[in-house]
């Protein structure tokens, strides 16, 4: 075998003449080769292994410096401008920012400047694009304005991931603060459901007759945007939706606490409501906590924006809950939940500073969504009444009426819940579903006319992104 030329210096691994040689000889050897014609391509395929390796290893050299030289600079220039130090500020800013502006955060969403728009702006439905500078806006709103410059992701990615990272640490937490008293909570409602599998996020809750009938209509074989724990005793009257017992406790425990729940109990001065200074109910809030109550229920075991086990598009909902609450604001329908909300969660409390595996998804969705949103601007109720529900003014207009709404003393969750009844004055004239049917063995209900449709009449739905 023909001895093998030794490379002693850098200019035969990477001179030009030497790759031109190894490139003249790199070509496939023909299957007639002989022994000499092999071994002589062997040997040019190892001194080309040995330069390609050298290479790499100075590549590898170079680039290290080279980020090093950037990170370096990237800090200077950082500590020049009084940046530094977000780190211990980031998880505080995060977690206000789940309770009073948004559920999720996108890199895409950080950019250098605020984009001209109001961040609770009704066009922000348009379309994903302009959700998206409205995220942007709110960050800019809500972010102290030395950290601005940082909120330029493609200069600054790390405060970006940080702050997504931590927003993800604030629902978590917050999730684990409802389920806690989730079981609770149910049973005050009149569902009783084990512990176990409301207790533990990695239970399965797949099969439970009752979270499944929280989830769905009986002539539904799938989870439902306008699901049944969003209603008053799982009645589905658009004019009362996020209103039910479950949905106003849990936005109590997730500004609250777990302790609020208790006879005349305050607020937890600890909790986010004080620490945040949230003293009314928003859109983001209702639509966060509406969304909340069905992802408890569900067989999903983390809160990411589409659920792994049901394929629900959690974060799509959420924006579709936004954008039905902010459709019309002066319908009267829509400020009637805001004032029961404000009754429920926020009485006394001063004002400060500061098969469940299945897709959610329906080819009607749309068109439910749309009509939906056009019976709360317009007040087109009627079809869905019974007909012995009186004179059907839904709608009626603010004259003071008395509401009894059951509020619960929270006992621990291993034991019984109790009602009592607290008389409203002034309540909202359209939570009759509080009062209604309490005889629990009136079951019957008189068939209902068919509903129509509206959703031509109405805007499209704002899809939010994966």
């Amino acid at each position: 075998m023909p001895q093998r030329e030794t490379i002693d210096s850098g200019e035969e691994l990477f001179g030009d003449d030497n790759r031109d040689k190894e490139e003249e000889f790199l070509q496939p050897v023909d299957i007639n080769a002989t022994k000499d014609e092999l071994i002589k391509a062997l040997e040019h395929c190892q001194l080309a292994l040995g330069r390609i390796l050298a290479e790499n290893r100075g590549l590898r050299q170079s680039n290290s410096e080279l980020q090093a030289t950037s990170t370096s600079k990237r800090r200077r220039r950082e500590k020049g401008d009084n940046q530094l130090g977000y780190e211990q500020h980031i998880g505080p800013l995060a977690r206000r920012f789940l309770f009073t502006n948004e559920t999720w955060v996108r890199t895409s969403d950080f950019r250098k400047d605020r984009p001209e728009l109001f961040s609770n702006a009704e066009d922000r439905f348009a379309n994903n694009n302009m959700y998206s500078r409205a995220v942007t806006a709110a960050l800019f709103d809500s972010i102290p304005e030395k950290y601005h410059s940082l909120l330029d992701y493609t200069e600054y990615r790390h405060f970006a991931k940080d702050f997504i990272a931590e927003l993800g640490n604030a629902r978590s937490s917050m999730i684990n603060s409802v389920r806690g008293v989730i079981a609770s909570i149910l049973s005050s409602a009149g569902h009783s459901v084990n512990n176990k599998i409301l207790g533990s996020a990695n239970a399965d809750r797949s099969k439970d007759k009752v979270l499944l009938g929280l989830l769905r209509f009986p002539e539904d074989n799938k989870s439902k945007l306008f699901a049944p724990i969003l209603f008053p005793q799982g009645k589905k009257r658009l004019e009362y939706i996020f209103t039910s017992q479950i949905v106003l406790e849990i936005h109590r425990v997730m500004v609250h606490g777990q302790s609020s729940l208790g006879e005349n109990s305050k607020p937890d001065p600890k909790a986010n409501g004080t620490k945040y200074g949230i003293s009314e109910a928003t859109d983001h809030s209702i639509a966060l906590a509406g969304t909340l109550a069905r992802f408890l229920v569900s067989a999903d075991k983390l809160w990411a924006s589409k659920g792994a086990i049901t394929e629900i598009n959690w974060e799509d909902n959420y924006r579709t809950y936004r954008k039905l609450l902010t459709s019309n604001p002066d319908a009267p329908s829509i400020k009637n939940i805001f004032r029961t909300f404000n009754k429920h969660v926020f009485a006394g409390v001063p004002k400060t500073a500061g098969n469940t595996n299945e897709v959610d998804e329906d080819d009607d969705v749309e068109d439910e969504i749309n009509a939906a949103m056009h019976r709360l601007a317009f007040g087109d109720f009627d079809d869905d009444r019974d007909e012995s529900d009186g004179n059907g003014e839904v709608l009626g207009d603010d004259s003071n009426v008395h509401i009894d709404v059951p509020v619960r003393d929270w006992q621990p969750i291993a034991g019984p819940s109790h009602l009592r009844q607290v008389r409203f004055a002034d309540g909202p004239p359209h939570i009759q579903e509080y009062v209604a049917d309490q005889d629990e063995n009136s079951d019957d209900e008189r068939p209902r006319r068919s509903s129509r449709r509206a959703g031509s009449q109405a805007n499209g739905r704002g899809k939010g992104p994966a």
